[in-house]
């Protein structure tokens, strides 16, 4: 169902709501006001009648039935009754007109309909001597009755020819409502995949349309930055992995091109391997690199991040022992953070593994772990060699490598910790120490 017809129902319901609230209203007052004039006339004059009789005894009743039978202020014609259960004792105006009831009579002045439901009678209950009576002063009601039957026809009439006009009106004002929608349907399917430069127009006024046109705006802007970090990705990659395989081809192919030694083809083979090591490594980092964000997000849970420390820092001894280099450590107790255990120890794998590449023999390696401000501060520091100004804040994109070292890598380590530190709410930054070497330093939210 569409936003235009859903809006126009919800109209109508609430329109016909109102509308038959109002016409019962006035109906029901309109009711009110014509039965109460004339019910107040008539238990006035049954009241005076009754009265005129009490003072003058059952002998003037038939004069005052008579007189009070003539009147005509109230309807076209009357009918005046007093009698008891036993008799009638004077009985004047229109005989043709129906009886009232009596039946639910009691003590106090009342107003009855006829049997027939065309009089309508005001009984005065009264004693005259012992004898109990009673004195009935009718009207016909018809042109009361006429007219009130005549505002309902006309309501029943008019209410549903009111609904299907506004309603009308309803749709009609949804329509013209929904233009800018539609509008903006049109110009963002007209966006192409390769046309995610384009931006929708914003319209004059700061309206809801406005509004939304702007965070699709925003989003287009977002979409249009990933797409074109995906396409780098893509690109980087395949010209990342395309010098390795080149070397790879061209190595087979030179060692198949003659007939050689078995020692050369051995020799081959272990550079072939590993080539084909590197290009499965860098393979693996792609791969954890597309699917982080889905790993990172869906497999959290409370972590020690100094058991972790430990026992990363318990694995690598063997490398520590043959560099000969110094393992300074200061690591609190009581660090929990939320995160995935894998994502976070290959942190600390990377950035131990940089600095293990990157300090000389009989150097020293720091690793800093404390609570500071609700976040886990993590350090890495080394004894090597620092890194070029103009090359801090490039370490972290994808694929990058410094030139002044010449260490193997495929410049995929430090981007992928950044990623990782990112996706659990934290931050890494690297900063060349004044004594030489380089100290990062990944901020954590605590648990």
């Amino acid at each position: 169902m569409s936003i235009r017809l859903r809006l126009t129902l919800y109209w109508t319901a609430v329109l016909t709501a109102i509308v038959l609230v109002a016409g019962v209203t006035v109906f029901l007052l309109f009711e009110r006001q014509q039965w109460g004039q004339l019910d107040s006339a008539l238990l006035e004059e049954a009241d005076s009648a009754a009265s005129a009789i009490l003072h003058g005894g059952l002998g003037v009743a038939d004069e005052v039935a008579h007189h009070l039978s003539e009147e005509r202020d109230l309807g076209p014609s009357r009918r005046v009754l007093l009698f008891n259960a036993e008799r009638v004792f004077a009985d004047a105006g229109d005989l043709k007109a129906d009886m009232p009831a009596t039946a639910n009579v009691g003590t106090a002045a009342v107003i009855v309909d006829g049997h027939s439901g065309v009089f309508r009678f005001a009984i005065q209950p009264l004693t005259v001597g012992a004898t109990h009576l009673f004195l009935a002063d009718g009207v016909d009601a018809s042109p009361i009755r006429s007219s009130i039957d005549r505002l309902e026809r006309n309501l029943l009439l008019l209410l549903p020819l009111i609904l299907v006009i506004a309603g009308s009106g309803g749709y009609w004002l949804a329509g013209r409502a929904l233009v800018p929608i539609s509008a903006l349907t049109a110009a963002l399917a007209a966006i192409a995949p390769r046309d995610l430069h384009r931006r929708l127009a914003t319209g004059p006024t700061d309206d809801e349309v406005a509004r939304l046109t702007g965070a699709i705006n925003g989003l287009l802007e977002r979409v249009e930055a990933a797409a074109a970090i995906q396409l780098r990705f893509a690109t980087d990659a395949a010209h990342e992995l395309r010098t390795p395989l080149t070397v790879l081809r061209t190595g087979l192919e030179v060692t198949l091109g003659r007939e050689r030694p078995a020692a050369a083809y051995a020799e081959a083979l272990t550079h072939a391997l590993a080539e084909a090591v590197a290009l499965c490594r860098m393979a693996d980092e792609l791969l954890a690199l597309a699917r982080l964000d889905r790993e990172t997000t869906s497999d959290r849970e409370a972590i020690d991040l100094p058991g972790l420390l430990r026992e990363v820092l318990e694995a690598i001894e063997p490398l520590l022992q043959a560099k000969h280099l110094e393992l300074r450590t200061s690591l609190d107790s009581a660090v929990i953070v939320n995160g995935n255990r894998d994502h976070l120890r290959r942190v600390i794998v990377n950035l131990l593994d940089n600095a293990l590449k990157f300090t000389p023999d009989h150097g020293w390696i720091a690793v800093g772990l404390s609570p500071q401000d609700r976040h886990a501060h993590l350090l890495v520091a080394d004894s090597g060699p620092a890194i070029p100004d103009e090359e801090l804040p490039l370490i972290f994109d994808r694929f990058f490598r410094g030139k002044a070292h010449g260490q193997p890598g495929n410049g995929l380590g430090l981007s992928l910790c950044r990623e990782i530190v990112w996706l659990h709410g934290g931050a890494i930054a690297a900063a060349n120490l004044p004594t030489g070497g380089v100290e990062f330093v990944v901020t954590l939210p605590l648990a």
